[in-house]
């Protein structure tokens, strides 16, 4: 955790500088709002979506989360002027104290929820981390995906982390070495981006992602992605019985009983999300 239960229930009161947020009804939205900078993150921007995810995580009422980015770059990853020089940081006084030093890539791997990255614009270095963490990526045709970090005398080394999680190995090492730009289409056949779209239909592919997202038992989805978090760090010789415990919490949840329920009586489920 990187903030307080107090600290997290204090978000709606928060007046953010470099981001956006907005709940409606089970989805909550973050949209990155520097495009001026074309949405290049500083240590405020990562602090703010830090307790924007905490707060989605935290939130019983969010069941899905999207991240969207205003402008026409999605994120060119960290901002490099401040990266170089941190008291060129504009600091949000409003934000609570982090307990421990925090990176966009512990930020996706602390939330236990479906989210969905739009990508409009180009991602390039750590926007990735973004892209990365999100459950699923919908980017338009005209979209690209590039690392350059090695044109700068740097390597994606978190980026890398979060990209061995969805792609083989030396592909990995492809995209980090030769820093050149890639097609959605490209992205797609990675890994890297679940659906591609049209400018004109990304919108209406979003909202059907989402629908068919919460037609399913909130409460079943996020234990599974607790599972698919947490699996790498139970031995291997436990794994079957934290899979087990985790299967029998789902199924004596309300949900599952619910889920039953409107089987048998053919209708579609009301879920609670416990």
């Amino acid at each position: 955790m990187f903030f307080s239960d107090a600290d997290v229930a204090r978000f709606p009161d928060i007046d953010l500088m470099l981001i956006k947020t907005e709940q409606k009804n089970n989805v909550f939205s973050i949209t990155l709002n520097r495009p001026e900078k074309r949405n290049a993150f500083t240590p405020t921007m990562v602090h703010e979506m830090a307790l924007a995810i905490a707060y989605a995580q935290a939130n019983h009422t969010i069941w899905c989360v999207l991240l969207q980015a205003e402008g026409p770059v999605f994120c060119a990853g960290m901002d490099l002027n401040v990266f170089q020089n941190p008291r060129l940081d504009v600091v949000n006084t409003q934000l609570p104290a982090l307990a421990r030093e925090v990176t966009l890539g512990d930020v996706f791997r602390s939330l236990y929820k479906p989210s969905i990255a739009i990508v409009k614009g180009d991602v390039l270095a750590g926007g990735f981390l973004i892209t990365g963490g999100c459950t699923f990526v919908i980017a338009t045709q005209e979209a690209n995906f590039s690392l350059p970090e090695v044109k700068r005398g740097v390597f994606p080394m978190q980026v890398m982390a979060s990209l061995l999680k969805i792609m083989p190995p030396r592909k990995v090492l492809e995209l980090s070495i030769l820093g050149r730009k890639y097609t959605a289409k490209e992205a797609l056949d990675l890994g890297i981006v679940t659906q591609v779209s049209t400018a004109d239909s990304i919108d209406m592919d979003t909202c059907a992602l989402i629908e068919t997202i919460l037609s399913g038992s909130p409460y079943a989805i996020r234990k599974g992605i607790e599972a698919y978090h947490q699996l790498a760090n139970v031995p291997e010789n436990e794994q079957n019985q934290f899979l087990l415990g985790l299967l029998k919490e789902i199924r004596d949840s309300a949900d599952a009983q619910e889920g039953i329920l409107a089987f048998k009586d053919k209708r579609p489920p009301v879920w609670q999300n416990k």
